[in-house]
């Protein structure tokens, strides 16, 4: 079994997503658009929005949609104030095998965004924060501790 993330945009998961690949260094990305689903329940508005995207970095992948009005993300689009509202109700953990790539990921993650918590060392890790980045999305970024995932 394989589980895999999936988030959801309103109108943003192109954009989200083609940072998203360049940030973690991404081997394929693939977006796929309502207007590739004619058999999709949506209008011609649709069509260049996002119906599902595919990014795979390594052996692991994240997968995400823009949401149509009725499903999952349909609530408008956020404002800045709403970044500061209490966390979502998920976060993407990512973790790296050197604090410098992890510090890295953190950085870019956080631009535009809000840091939740910064990033440091800690007593598990050689380095951990938390951040929210410009899409709402929240992520906990860790650096594995040697021979932790061996």
């Amino acid at each position: 079994m394989k589980i895999t993330p999936n988030l959801m945009f309103h109108d943003q998961a192109r954009e989200a997503f083609g940072f998203y690949a360049e940030v973690l260094g991404a081997d394929q990305l693939n977006l796929i658009t309502f207007a590739d689903m004619p058999e999709a329940p949506v209008g011609p508005e649709w069509n260049d929005k996002i119906a599902h995207a595919w990014m795979q970095v390594g052996d692991q992948a994240i997968m995400g949609s823009d949401s149509p009005p009725g499903v999952c993300a349909d609530t408008g689009q956020r404002k800045a104030e709403e970044m500061r509202k209490p966390p979502a109700q998920t976060s993407v953990a990512l973790h790296f095998d050197s604090a410098d790539k992890a510090r890295t990921a953190f950085d870019r993650l956080g631009e535009n965004g809000l840091i939740q918590l910064p990033f440091a060392a800690t007593s598990w890790s050689a380095g951990f924060g938390m951040v929210r980045d410009r899409f709402g999305k929240d992520w906990m970024i860790n650096t594995f501790p040697p021979q932790a995932h061996a």
